[in-house]
């Protein structure tokens, strides 16, 4: 049975540690109360979902054969590589976004938000920082640490 795999956009509103956002980014289960105060304070938008069929044989940073895959694997490249972080969203990271978004003629069905939803949460967004998250807000709200 393959595997579901949902995108929720959290837009955080400070930057997060270093030493934080590699726990993060490493999936580690460290104590992390600066990301998980900044998640908890996050605005969510749900994107999408895929499966395992959805990842390409190579993938490479933004590809992807739907668009919430191809999001997430943008998000996760800029956010590992030279340092670990929540990558600021700024023009330049919205335009990237949408372009990675819009549909290519080799995609596979998968679920995905309109268009114009996703770009209208980035513009209400702009400066502040971008993490990919596999579910919505309630996770955080039930979280004891």
């Amino acid at each position: 049975m393959e595997e579901i795999y949902q995108l929720w956009l959290a837009a955080v509103p400070s930057p997060i540690p270093e030493d934080e956002a590699r726990i993060y980014w490493n999936c580690k289960d460290d104590p992390t109360p600066g990301l998980d105060e900044g998640l908890r304070g996050a605005s969510y938008l749900y994107v999408g979902s895929w499966s395992d069929g959805h990842e390409p044989e190579n993938l490479h940073a933004g590809e992807g054969l739907c668009p919430a895959n191809r999001l997430f694997s943008w998000l996760f490249y800029i956010g590992t590589i030279d340092r670990y972080q929540a990558p600021l969203l700024d023009e330049e990271l919205m335009a990237r976004l949408i372009e990675l978004y819009r549909p290519r003629p080799g995609d596979l069905p998968a679920d995905a938000i309109e268009l114009p939803r996703l770009e209208s949460f980035l513009r209400q967004h702009l400066r502040l920082y971008l993490l990919p998250e596999e579910s919505g807000p309630k996770v955080y709200d039930q979280m004891q640490h």
